[in-house]
């Protein structure tokens, strides 16, 4: 009789392969180059910070700036129509969603250097309940250079299309290559659910 490789726990559920817990998602101009603009309008109204996160010139993580924008009148069809898809998405991801917790963040690199070194978007406190995270291109591929999205572990860098979402688990780790050439804008934003289990 030969001895199984790990330790079953009592009362433990079959295991059961999920291959979606590492897809991302790709939908091409999800959002028309209209309502990028609308998006960075929005933004544009709303108070600018500094996005720096780490200390030092050589410990830096992020270099950018940010504006968050959080659900009114005037932003509410953005969520609608990022709740659209991310229910249908989820019919493969089979997380346990509750909504969006978080308004969205649109978030400037600008050359020479603005970047946003290797992290994953899941952490503690109120980013412990992120469960997928989300982003948009907002600036034309044509605007900039560098400033690529990346993700660990895959082939090539996600595409600089206007409008197009990108949307992935959000223990996923990413990254944005420094941008050497004018300004890459993107909109970021996460839907929560309970704790993973």
């Amino acid at each position: 009789m030969s001895k199984k490789p790990y330790r079953e726990l009592p009362g433990a559920k079959p295991l059961v392969q999920n291959n979606t817990l590492v897809l991302i998602a790709y939908l091409p101009r999800y959002f028309s180059a209209e309502e990028c603009h609308r998006i960075v309008k929005l933004a544009d109204t709303e108070t600018t910070h500094d996005g720096r996160i780490g200390r030092g010139i050589d410990n830096q993580i992020r270099k950018s700036e940010v504006s968050y924008v959080n659900p009114t009148e005037n932003s509410q069809w953005v969520f609608d129509k990022l709740e659209h898809i991310l229910l249908d998405l989820n019919e493969d991801y089979r997380f346990d969603l509750n909504g969006f917790r978080e308004g969205f963040q649109v978030a400037k690199y600008t050359a020479p250097g603005g970047h946003y070194a290797w992290h994953n978007d899941i952490g503690t406190g109120d980013f412990s309940t992120r469960k997928l995270s989300m982003s948009v291109q907002l600036s034309e591929a044509s605007d900039y250079e560098g400033g690529e999205l990346e993700f660990a572990d895959s082939t090539a860098p996600a595409p600089k299309e206007i409008g197009s979402l990108i949307v992935f688990p959000s223990y996923l780790p990413h990254r944005v290559h420094p941008v050497t050439r004018g300004v890459r804008t993107s909109m970021v934003s996460w839907i929560a659910g309970p704790a993973f289990r």
